[in-house]
């Protein structure tokens, strides 16, 4: 930190991580805000409804959201700039392929928002926002920073056990069926929640189609499933997508006899990064972002293909995989795959796909985030606190209330009673589960201090 800013600001500069899917997003946001805490900052993991709250319980110098596209976002946005707290936009779902998903995501809709800095995965994004008006010097094209795990030093916080020789393949299932729920829900519910998109996004107009393919996708993998089982060659880990309900492969899972039952168990709780190091081989269902990250771990993969749905199925994507169409392929074709798992000829379309669409991981994209955060912090004006509101510091409380009994922001001890008296409060209830409790923040963080203490450890030895 330079001298000039320590005579203004003596306090120890601040940022907030504001984290939406406690599987899919805490451990990169973990690893960010380690990241900066490496660099004098000090860092609160918080659950993105809090995003309020953090305002006068922490006093942070720059918020790092996962969007600012939601018209409040944009007139918060507009606030803090005012105080002069930075923002900051790192998207937790940035491929966007589609060309108007891209723009939607680049503020054409909400181009009032006042963003300081822009962490893109891709060059076809960083021309996205271009076009939407934003400064270059705004934008960091820095790729995933989930990937960074996908490396050293990082992968070994997440490498499992070897298994014996003897073991059977270890193949993961991944599906990708997050719309499935609204399939069983009332209709209102999917009209509300894709209210924001469908106008400004043309393919989700017709959204209803979205939700009955993954819900005829989620029949269709069963049977792969099966015939993997049936063969009694592979264990396999079934990982549902985070938004999926568990109880329908439970029911599936119950009607399995018991030799079957022995060789799978459904994971919808351990860190993606850890199973798809310690599989054989990952099968992916059409256009799943798992598949990529298969590829950067180093793993062979086989995508399933159901319908071919427009939206759901990427073609540029899709043939840098064996397909397999039929149940009655998947034991031939994982057979074969596990036997050549370089799948030598994949190797250069994949390469030239990493680098276009997630920058060519490295391993580096967490370190330059939270080094534009820190340059970004060092060289601002002072925060204008007395723009703080009574209504602050009531949100203040709230969390820390909540923290205090470790629980999210957005917390309603009645929720879970709600939500199985009416289906309408299912998605709020869903929303509460995802979200990052204080204890999953301080486990987090604990969990990555301690893994570089110890490769500190080992290098001193050495």
């Amino acid at each position: 930190m330079n001298s000039d800013h320590r005579s203004r600001n003596a306090k120890t500069p601040r940022v907030v991580v504001l984290v939406d899917d406690r599987k899919r997003d805490l451990m990169v946001a973990s690893l960010i805000a380690f990241q900066l805490e490496r660099r004098g900052v000090r860092c609160f993991l918080e659950p993105l409804e809090a995003y309020q709250g953090v305002l006068a319980a922490h006093r942070p110098d720059l918020i790092l959201f996962n969007h600012v596209s939601a018209s409040h976002l944009v007139a918060y946005t507009q606030r803090l700039a005012k105080m002069n707290i930075k923002t900051a936009v790192s998207l937790n779902e940035g491929l966007c392929y589609d060309d108007d998903e891209r723009a939607y995501n680049a503020q054409k809709h909400h181009q009032a928002a006042h963003i300081d800095l822009y962490f893109t995965w891709n060059q076809p994004f960083y021309s996205s926002l271009i076009e939407s008006g934003f400064d270059a010097e705004t934008i960091q094209v820095v790729g995933n920073p989930r990937h960074d795990f996908y490396f050293s030093p990082w992968s070994r916080a997440f490498e499992s056990h070897k298994r014996s020789s003897c073991d059977k393949p270890l193949i993961l299932v991944c599906t990708n069926f997050g719309l499935v729920d609204f399939y069983d829900l009332p209709r209102s519910e999917a009209d509300k929640f894709f209210a924001p998109w469908k106008d400004r996004i043309p393919y989700l107009r017709d959204y209803m189609s979205l939700i009955k393919a993954h819900h005829n996708y989620r029949k269709a993998v069963l049977p792969h499933l099966e015939a993997l089982l049936s063969s009694g060659e592979f264990n396999v880990i079934l990982r549902p997508h985070p938004r999926e309900r568990l109880d329908f492969y439970h029911s599936w899972m119950a009607k399995l006899d018991d030799r079957q039952k022995k060789l799978i168990r459904i994971d919808a709780d351990t860190n993606i990064t850890s199973l798809l190091l310690a599989c054989d081989l990952a099968v992916g269902c059409e256009n799943c972002n798992t598949t990529l990250e298969a590829w950067i771990a180093g793993k062979p993969t086989v995508e399933l293909i159901f319908e071919k749905h427009p939206v759901l199925y990427n073609e540029a994507v899709a043939k840098l995989s064996p397909h397999c169409e039929e149940p009655r392929q998947i034991v031939s074709i994982v057979r074969r795959e596990l036997g050549q798992a370089d799948q030598a000829k994949h190797q250069i379309g994949r390469e030239s796909h990493l680098a276009n669409w997630c920058n060519a991981p490295k391993g580096k994209t967490s370190g330059s985030i939270a080094d534009a955060i820190t340059q970004q912090i060092n060289v601002k004006a002072p925060t204008d606190w007395s723009n703080l509101r009574l209504s602050d510091f009531r949100r203040a409380a709230k969390l820390k209330i909540t923290s205090w009994i470790d629980q999210p922001y957005h917390y309603n001890p009645l929720q879970r009673i709600k939500a199985r008296i009416s289906d309408n409060q299912m998605i709020k209830q869903k929303a509460l589960e995802k979200s990052i409790r204080p204890s999953d923040a301080r486990e987090a963080m604990e969990r990555l201090r301690n893994h570089y203490a110890s490769i500190q450890k080992v290098e001193l030895e050495n």
